[in-house]
């Protein structure tokens, strides 16, 4: 009998370890998989496209004829995150908002685009958006 006993205190033990030990794991298990999903985004630009098939180019500016490509009659919508910081979206020079953003609407084709934290430029150049796409962003704060 002296061997049942210690069978029916090592199960509810050992139950108790692995549940801990998973529980205790699951945050490790995030962090790791944040950090990885922030050197995923190495830019030297700071900004990074997660999604929407938009194309990125650092410290460029839209010309005047690129303008006049814009389309305003089927906008796309863009979101913001910032990693390590904080920071202001403006779209063609014009303000749309503070991180964390989602679905600001901004003309398909190319745009000059800044996210400033105060006066420090973090990221400049020109997003190419789809029209009618959805584009996710995320600035690394340097």
């Amino acid at each position: 009998m002296p061997s049942r006993n210690k069978f029916l205190v090592l199960v509810p033990s050992l139950s108790l370890f692995i549940g801990l030990g998973t529980y205790a794991g699951t945050p490790a298990i995030a962090a790791n998989h944040a950090a990885a999903m922030a050197m995923a985004c190495d830019d030297p630009s700071n900004l990074c496209v997660d999604s929407g098939g938009a194309k990125w180019e650092a410290d460029k500016t839209v010309t005047a004829k690129d303008k006049k490509k814009r389309s305003e009659k089927s906008p796309a919508t863009v979101s913001l995150a910032i990693d390590g910081g904080r920071g202001s979206l403006f779209v063609n020079g014009r303000y749309a908002g503070t991180a964390p953003l989602s679905g600001v609407p901004v003309p398909g084709g190319r745009n000059d685009v800044q996210v400033r934290d105060g006066a420090t430029v973090i990221a400049k150049g020109v997003l190419t958006v789809p029209k009618g796409g959805s584009v996710s962003l995320t600035v690394r704060h340097p």
